[in-house]
């Protein structure tokens, strides 16, 4: 209600600095309690990296992957499309697969690698080596893989490390949805499932799951927000002003589809200053642990 009454138009930093900077350190704060790498946040000196609220998973795991392709074509050519590959798991969310026809990627590209209970429905390295090399032999471009922490059909957790090391050897963005299960992370017990994420290019997690803020309200980090930005800005005349041709803001509306934004901050803002002040981290995670 709160947010509501302000009406906080927070497209841009020009429109309102204040809500651009609340983000910005908010985002950090939630990277810092779940332990995440240092190149994920926006306050590390000359770091490239930050964090950004998205509606939904299914935004974020869409820009990260506009991104991801634009920096593939830039590097082999605009008439490469019909060549990118992308890979996921048969558990993970239904909403890569959308990203992929909304971004131009060929059906048949999609790849929803299989799994078995042998892994407990995890992605198996092996699969997706098997699975690159006969892309590659086929003339086709491997650039992007999602991993999943918690898929929604089995809970299934992927192997970051080992995923993330072959992402980096064959030149692929590697994104982290942990929409389901990134806040359990916060537990010390369940940030094991988090190694690895070191390697990834951008992570995703829900904070209106487990973490006792409103829908909607879905954390985005990248570690070079660049990728974002030369993917999704946009610069008409009525948009251009001084703050932003000085590239030293954050222009929001260039780390997502749309051009208009609300401000979804307040509650989560308010968790988590109170978090760093009264030590409720510890009582989220009893709050977590109580639930599983």
């Amino acid at each position: 209600m709160l947010s509501g009454g302000f009406n906080v138009i927070g497209f841009s930093w020009i429109t309102s600095p204040a809500a651009t900077e609340l983000e910005a350190i908010v985002l950090d704060w939630l990277g810092k309690i779940i332990n995440l790498p240092e190149a994920f946040l926006l306050s590390v000196v000359a770091g490239k990296g930050g964090g950004v609220i998205q509606g939904t998973a299914s935004e974020a795991i869409l820009v990260a992957l506009l991104a991801a392709r634009d920096k593939a074509l830039k590097a082999m050519g605009m008439g490469s499309l019909e060549r990118l590959v992308v890979y996921g798991s048969d558990q993970t969310h239904s909403s890569l697969e959308k990203a992929c026809m909304i971004a131009g990627i060929q059906k048949t590209n999609f790849k929803a690698l299989p799994t078995n209970s042998s892994m407990n429905y995890a992605l198996s390295p092996e699969v997706l080596k098997k699975a690159i090399s006969d892309d590659l032999s086929a003339g086709l471009r491997p650039f992007f893989l999602c991993a999943t922490v918690g898929t929604t059909s089995s809970t299934a957790v992927d192997p970051l490390m080992e995923l993330g090391k072959i992402s980096q050897d064959h030149g692929m963005w590697l994104h982290v949805d942990a929409a389901y299960a990134g806040s359990a992370c916060i537990c010390p017990e369940y940030r094991h499932y988090l190694d690895g994420v070191e390697l990834a290019d951008s992570f995703n997690m829900n904070a209106h799951k487990w973490l006792l803020t409103n829908f909607d309200c879905s954390a985005l980090w990248v570690k070079d927000s660049s990728a974002l930005v030369e993917a999704l800005s946009t610069n008409p005349e009525f948009l251009r002003n001084k703050a932003s041709e000085s590239n030293t803001v954050v222009d929001y509306k260039d780390w997502q589809v749309p051009l208009g934004r609300r401000f979804r901050l307040w509650h989560l803002a308010f968790l988590l200053w109170c978090a760093f002040d009264f030590y409720l981290p510890r009582l989220i995670q009893i709050m977590i642990m109580g639930t599983l």
